[in-house]
């Protein structure tokens, strides 16, 4: 036995209530969550489409048929399904990463069909009338500026281009200007047809149930075409640098950095390891650089550190927020030596404390129905549902010597890292 390794009888959060899944004729997966907390029912409908899907030159059309989906349907006219979804006391939202699209709604436990009657009616009668893709792409090229605007979400995309250069998880879910001012009705209802079908799609159900949902779900649903059968296109692991990358940019009033390496995909060895080195690094007010860059030494705004969790790869990132008179010279080079004592095991109770962070977080993320629909969709369309509870599992289980051996694997300042900077705009210092 390993010293430091967790007893099996540690609890590991799950999500509540009881599972019942099913998958119907046309290809459609269903998951029921029983779960009888509040008198609240969430739909999450997930399709196998994000930006990785999207055809050449035409970054940023699952994204903006995202938009569309709310712009008229055969029943619902634009604008409509916010409007009904506000009569009838609900919430929807809607978000693309680079590997799914995903719609949600929460409405009282006896309204909740009225998801399933709008996602089956846009499924099969989208209509993308040409002025209203006119006029939402202006509201995409809007929101485009506004990113770019944005010190913060600069420097991210940025970053993030350097490090999967090449790959669909560089491109900005967004798209570009260009490449969306050449997409238009056709390139979206290509999409539409290829991506947007009951035989590509996940449906969770999560809430206070009664014994007639799967019926509602296959009365509402069970009708509609299982599309043409196309799979999903193979998408290769990125090819990450493989020497240290620098990005650089000049923008806003304060100094920002975001250090970035590649990581493993969620249900891959050491990505839980990671999360505990994140957590050990900048988690709570007695980590290692809150406590060296914020709280005692007084040279950062605030500090964090996370793993994505992307579908093919990930990547480990740790940000920071300079005060003024900070050197981000300085900066950099603590946050290298950081990365580099992470392959020194850490004491038991400094790994404890970053498993309690992680388990603390996970509940808190987790505690809405909405949140558990959301969270079950994720697991199912892009691992399946017990991904989670294995990644939570090796948390508690794993030991300092396997966090450390994780980082010295993945987490070398010497490798594939990408140093992104953003400095005050006129400032003459970089980084060093």
């Amino acid at each position: 036995m390993i010293v430091g390794r967790r007893p099996e009888s540690v609890a590991i959060p799950a999500l509540p209530g009881e599972v019942e899944r099913r998958r119907l004729a046309n290809g459609l997966e269903v998951c029921l969550l029983r779960n009888r907390q509040a008198p609240i029912v969430s739909t999450a409908l997930f399709y196998r489409a994000g930006c990785r899907d999207e055809a050449p030159g035409r970054a940023g059309v699952a994204h903006f048929l995202e938009h569309m989906m709310f712009k008229g349907s055969a029943r619902y006219g634009p604008g409509e399904v916010d409007r009904r979804t506000q009569e009838l006391g609900g919430t929807n939202n809607a978000f693309t990463s680079h590997d799914v699209t995903a719609y949600w709604f929460a409405f009282a436990a006896d309204r909740w069909s009225e998801a399933l009657a709008i996602e089956a009616d846009r499924m099969r009668g989208l209509r993308l009338d040409p002025r209203e893709v006119d006029a939402e792409r202006q509201v995409i090229l809007e929101e485009i500026d506004m990113y770019r605007d944005d010190p913060w979400e600069a420097l991210e995309l940025d970053v993030v281009a350097a490090l999967f250069a090449g790959h669909p998880y560089g491109r900005p879910i967004l798209g570009t200007a260009d490449e969306l001012r050449a997409s238009g009705r056709d390139e979206l209802a290509d999409f539409h047809r290829r991506s947007y079908r009951a035989d590509n799609a996940v449906l969770v159900v999560a809430g206070d149930l009664d014994e007639t949902a799967a019926a509602r779900v296959e009365e509402a649903l069970g009708g509609l075409p299982a599309g043409d059968g196309e799979r999903r296109a193979e998408c290769p692991p990125p090819r990450c640098p493989e020497r240290p990358t620098r990005v650089e940019r000049r923008q806003g009033e304060v100094a920002r950095l975001l250090v970035a390496l590649p990581a493993p995909a969620a249900d891959e060895p050491d990505h839980a390891e990671l999360q505990l080195a994140a957590a050990l690094l900048a988690e709570g007010r007695s980590s290692r650089l809150q406590r060296e860059l914020v709280e005692v030494g007084q040279l950062c705004l605030g500090i964090s550190a996370t793993v994505s969790e992307h579908e093919i790869a990930a990547y480990f990132g740790v940000a920071a927020e300079l005060l003024p008179s900070t050197d981000p010279g300085d900066v950099e080079r603590r946050l290298l030596a950081a990365l580099s004592e992470l392959g020194t095991p850490a004491g038991e109770d400094e790994l404890e404390r970053a498993r309690q962070v992680l388990r603390t977080d996970w509940v808190h993320e987790h505690e809405r129905i909405h949140q558990q629909a959301v969270a079950a969709g994720v697991a199912l369309t892009q691992f399946d549902l017990e991904q989670p509870g294995r990644v939570l599992r090796r948390v508690e289980e794993a030991s300092a010597e396997e966090v450390a051996a994780a980082a010295r694997r993945w987490l070398d300042p010497e490798g594939g890292i990408v140093v992104g900077a953003c400095l005050p705009e006129g400032r003459r210092q970089s980084v060093a």
